[in-house]
């Protein structure tokens, strides 16, 4: 997988993926103490979701739509 981002064309379904398996790693990444882990498992999945958001609109963005709450 690549890890830069094209920024003109990324695909939301697999960031929300790449995000999904993020957050998986986090939970297991034993550098951090479980708090750490507990947070950043947590951002990742807020991004997986908000992702998935962007997927379901079709890629777009509407103006004043609301994103769903974590």
């Amino acid at each position: 997988m690549r890890n830069q981002l094209d920024i003109f064309d990324h695909d939301p379904a697999r960031m929300a993926a790449a995000n999904r398996a993020a957050a998986d790693h986090a939970l297991h990444d034993r550098q951090f103490i479980e708090s750490d882990r507990q947070e950043r498992a947590a951002y990742y999945t807020r991004e997986a979701e908000r992702w998935e958001f962007s997927a379901a609109l079709g890629g777009r963005q509407i103006n004043g739509a609301q994103e769903p709450l974590a």
